[in-house]
């Protein structure tokens, strides 16, 4: 895989703007209601910001915050169409679990149908906890990471699973 995976403080604002648009469509990237919420919450609570490069192209990206002391949200992760299947976003998703070590629980939120994404969180250890409607996703599942192995096992026992 020649692209390269790293932490980034930001951003450039168009560059975002333009791989959002062609990768998640103009009603998210350009909502400025959305936007608003998430310059406020990244001014109160830890943002980590990883991106995809292909040379100096930022190719995919991966970014969240801290709801909490113990939960992390990762908000926005995607990688361009010409290099899905590579392990691009498997690789941000190792990198995002690695940094948020420090949580407790790291949540995302996922379209209902959008399957391969889906399928790589459940293999790497994320659970589906929740189903809701979002004005921005439609109909999502919440999945979630438990770094703390009490928290999951507690998870497991609450939720009929067979403990491990």
């Amino acid at each position: 895989m020649a692209v390269r995976i790293e932490r980034v403080e930001r951003y450039d604002d168009a560059v975002l703007s333009e791989l959002m648009e062609r990768n998640l469509g103009p009603s998210i990237s350009t909502s400025s209601i959305r936007r608003q919420r998430c310059e406020h919450f990244e001014r109160r609570a830890e943002s980590i910001k990883f991106g995809a490069f292909d040379g100096d192209a930022l190719v995919g990206l991966s970014w969240g915050a801290a709801e909490s002391p113990s939960r992390f949200v990762m908000h926005v992760s995607l990688v361009e169409a010409a290099y899905r299947g590579q392990g691009v976003y498997t690789a941000m998703l190792e990198e995002m679990l690695a940094a948020t070590r420090g949580y407790d629980e790291v949540e995302s939120h996922h379209h209902l149908l959008n399957n391969e994404i889906l399928a790589i969180k459940l293999r790497r250890g994320f659970h589906i906890v929740g189903f809701d409607q979002s004005i921005l996703i439609g109909p999502r599942l919440t999945l979630r990471y438990f770094h703390n192995a009490e928290l999951l096992e507690l998870m497991r026992q609450r939720t009929g699973l067979t403990p491990r």
